[in-house]
């Protein structure tokens, strides 16, 4: 099977999160997996020149904005089947585009403090998550408006402070694509977890329809 080329594209507008640092540290981290080679880019004119050139397409964004021409290509690429994968702050970008929100199935609704807490398995048979178990994160739990008719949800964890349950991960398919939601991702202390890095491999594998 061929070499899955990754764009990982890095926003620069949020001040809460090391997006620059972080975006990196996940591709590079991605690129030494077998089976994915990851770039990193920041700068949105990719996004209406080069996406042809890749087979799935990570988010480490927030706030931002797409024009109207790039949301139409973003959305393009995915429908014609290739891979989007959204972790963390990508529920938070681009807050006036209807159509990326509708294809990502989530809207961030604001986050608890930033603490340890379990993430639950509640599917371990899809490719993502096989063999998985329930594991400890320090992170934010992310608050998302979303339908859970539309995506396969495959993790999920509770907030002690609101006595809710919220969902971590979810797939779903966006006409011949496939997409990938994975809520975790605030600093290094989630995105050096190995579980972390497990799921977000395999999820990009996945959304790449190499899995």
């Amino acid at each position: 099977m061929s070499i899955l080329k990754l764009l990982v594209f890095i926003g620069t507008e949020g001040i809460y999160h090391d997006h620059v640092g972080q975006g990196k540290f996940i591709a590079d981290m991605l690129s030494q997996s077998d089976g994915i080679s990851a770039d990193v880019e920041w700068n949105y004119q990719i996004l209406s020149d080069k996406l042809d050139d890749y087979d799935a397409l990570l988010f480490y964004t927030d706030i931002g904005v797409l024009t109207s021409a790039q949301e139409i290509k973003l959305l393009d690429f995915i429908n014609r089947g290739d891979g989007f994968i959204d972790p963390h702050t990508a529920a938070a970008s681009f807050r006036e585009c209807e159509g990326y929100h509708d294809m990502l199935n989530a809207f961030f609704d604001g986050h608890s403090k930033y603490m340890d807490f379990t993430v639950n398995i509640i599917d371990n048979k899809e490719p993502i998550t096989q063999g998985l178990e329930d594991f400890v994160v320090t992170d934010e739990l992310y608050y998302l408006k979303h339908d859970p008719t539309i995506s396969h949800h495959l993790m999920e964890a509770y907030d002690p402070a609101k006595d809710e349950v919220h969902v971590i991960a979810f797939t779903h398919e966006y006409g011949n694509g496939r997409v990938f939601y994975f809520a975790l991702g605030h600093g290094m202390a989630a995105t050096k977890n190995p579980s972390f890095q497990k799921i977000l491999r395999r999820g990009v594998l996945w959304s790449g329809q190499r899995l």
